[in-house]
């Protein structure tokens, strides 16, 4: 089904409902896996990604940074942790989030087993039995996917429901009204979330011009989702950091709505191609929303499936 159809199918809509409906129950059930680990965590938390895991970790950065006072938090690739930091460190936890790239996982843990961290680390489950066997090896929870971005979003929403829950009580209403959102479930506004944003995917989508893609630094993670469900549909995207912005023909600007004034500042100079998905929600599940474009983006809809 070509991608501009996709758009406008109920029928593909309803199935995608269904199956991130899905995905979201098997990501309540890691949820608890995160929050025991947590619970028994130290205050120095390192979290760790490699590929599109970088949703998650850092949904688990921001929302600890925010709503935790207490918490001392390092998000990086996970390589980069494993060699330029945790050998320097006395003490701590680490957090991973891996999609693809199972040689840079492997790597880091050989190195965080030796090094005595306590960690929980996820990986998707990979076809060949000797790396199921490694990763087995080393405690990796193992999980099922169809694509890199469904991985992002399984685990984007496992880690946003134990946050939630875990502090359910922070910063008084905001923590009970994240909360709420949690036990509520996100699937079921997939439809709502298509339709809002339905024009601004199709005008991307019918030109099949370059794109340049900009985000702020806080929702850079979820917009690289949107960036590999385009090229995975044949459209040329670049992504730049709004900071590093300048003029281009056709841009797509990726903003929570609490970021008005970087907003401005671009639209000030910005041509008249320019298009906008402004996520009008709270920041901490705003990366969440975009991710479930990007799923619906690649949801591999066909007519036996109607």
């Amino acid at each position: 089904m070509q991608l501009l159809q996709k758009l406008r199918d109920s029928a593909c809509l309803e199935q995608a409902e269904k199956e991130l409906l899905r995905v979201e129950e098997k990501a309540r059930e890691y949820s608890l896996l995160i929050e025991a680990f947590l619970n028994q965590s130290s205050e120095d938390l390192f979290i760790a990604y490699t590929g599109l895991g970088y949703l998650p970790a850092s949904i688990v950065y921001w929302y600890l940074t925010i709503m935790s006072s207490s918490s001392r938090c390092v998000l990086g690739e996970v390589e980069e942790i494993s060699l330029h930091l945790l050998p320097y460190r006395e003490r701590g936890s680490l957090l991973a989030f891996s999609i693809e790239e199972y040689s840079k996982l492997i790597s880091a843990l050989h190195t965080i087993r030796t090094l005595e961290y306590q960690y929980l680390a996820f990986a998707q489950l990979p076809l060949d039995e000797r790396l199921h066997a490694l990763l087995k090896h080393y405690n990796v929870k193992t999980y099922s996917a169809s694509n890199p971005v469904e991985a992002s979003l399984l685990l984007g929403l496992s880690v946003f429901h134990a946050l939630a829950r875990k502090h359910r009580g922070s910063f008084q209403s905001r923590g009970l009204r994240l909360a709420k959102h949690g036990e509520e479930g996100f699937a079921q506004l997939l439809p709502s979330l298509i339709e809002k944003y339905r024009g601004i995917l199709e005008e991307v989508v019918e030109s099949k011009e370059p794109i340049v893609i900009f985000s702020s630094r806080f929702l850079e993670s979820a917009t690289l989702t949107i960036i590999y469900a385009l090229r995975k549909s044949g459209l040329p995207v670049q992504y730049t950091p709004i900071e590093l912005s300048e003029r281009a023909k056709r841009s797509l600007l990726v903003f929570s709505s609490v970021e008005d004034r970087v907003r401005k500042e671009y639209w000030a100079r910005a041509p008249h191609t320019t298009l906008e998905i402004l996520i009008n929600t709270d920041p901490l599940e705003a990366g969440i929303y975009v991710a479930m474009l990007s799923y619906y983006l690649l949801f591999p809809c066909s007519e036996s499936k109607k």
